[in-house]
């Protein structure tokens, strides 16, 4: 060895520091205030049942308006009744499309009820006008029902039956199962307002052979303790000479405006004017009567044909 070398040095040589300034790969801590690393935002909570109530109420009430479908829709409707109360009721759940879903699902119910018993009875109807009768069942009917004429003119009848209609423009109670819900006036029909009717929409469809339609103005005061829907609440048809029995679910037409169905739900004492539309037979059409009852519960009271 020559006297400049210098002897070699075992002494370990420090590591060059990171990136970060802190010796030997250590991170440099967060500056005061900050975390490291940086945390997520809290997710927002959700309600997947008030989203699933409104999607079943949708579905039902457009399968509302669907014949034969509208059964299965009411079951529907009632799923999405179950989860829209159950998504309100969930704590720290948001509100919004659950109350959503449950109102739609609580129409689509009431829609597909009266909407099935409406387009049955209209089937049941079409089905029964469609089918000839034999000579023997003709002469049954005539002699079950007997001449207009001997019923138009039995006054000793109670007034407001068929055999003693009363005439338009009395006002009448109707009444379901027992208690007050409508004062109901009938105003002056037009028995043939096919033309009327033609204006009213251009998608009306004409009677069907033999038949007219008819336009009866109607009147109705809510006279019960909660809420009512005159539309839903009541029936109104025409009873022919014949006996036959039409309403407004045999057309479906459009009536002239301010229609019946445009009377919404009224508290008591509140009133409201609309007209429905009917196709009645022609033959004999003066000699029919009108009829009003309560949807479910309540006795037929009939009224004039004019």
């Amino acid at each position: 060895m020559s006297e400049t070398q210098q002897p070699y040095s075992a002494q370990p040589v420090p590591p060059a520091p990171d990136t970060l300034g802190s010796p030997y790969g250590a991170p440099t801590p967060p500056a005061p205030g900050m975390q490291y690393p940086p945390s997520a935002p809290p997710a927002k909570p959700g309600n997947g049942l008030g989203v699933a109530a409104l999607i079943v109420g949708i579905v039902a009430l457009i399968g509302a308006f669907i014949p034969l479908i509208n059964f299965v829709s009411g079951f529907l409707a009632v799923v999405g009744i179950i989860l829209g109360i159950i998504a309100v009721v969930r704590k720290n759940k948001p509100k919004k499309l659950a109350i959503a879903g449950l109102i739609v699902s609580v129409v689509a119910l009431i829609l597909s009820v009266v909407l099935a018993f409406a387009y049955t009875a209209g089937f049941v109807a079409a089905v029964e006008d469609s089918t000839p009768q034999t000579s023997e069942q003709k002469e049954e009917e005539e002699a079950a029902v007997g001449p207009r004429d001997d019923v138009a003119t039995d006054a000793s009848a109670e007034v407001g039956t068929r055999e003693n209609p009363a005439p338009i423009g009395t006002t009448v109670e109707i009444t379901d199962a027992g208690t007050p819900e409508y004062e109901v006036t009938l105003g002056a029909p037009i028995l043939d307002a096919t033309a009327a009717v033609a204006e009213a929409n251009q998608f009306n469809e004409p009677a069907p052979e033999g038949f007219q339609y008819a336009v009866l103005p109607v009147t109705v005061t809510y006279v019960g303790t909660d809420t009512g829907t005159p539309w839903i609440d009541l029936n109104l048809a025409f009873v022919s000479a014949a006996g036959t029995t039409h309403d407004e679910a045999d057309s479906l037409v459009v009536a002239p405006a301010p229609t019946f169905m445009e009377i919404n739900e009224l508290y008591p004492g509140a009133s409201g004017t609309g007209n429905i539309v009917v196709a009645i037979p022609t033959a004999d059409a003066a000699n029919g009567a009108w009829t009003v009852e309560a949807l479910f519960w309540g006795d037929s009271f009939f009224f004039a044909a004019q």
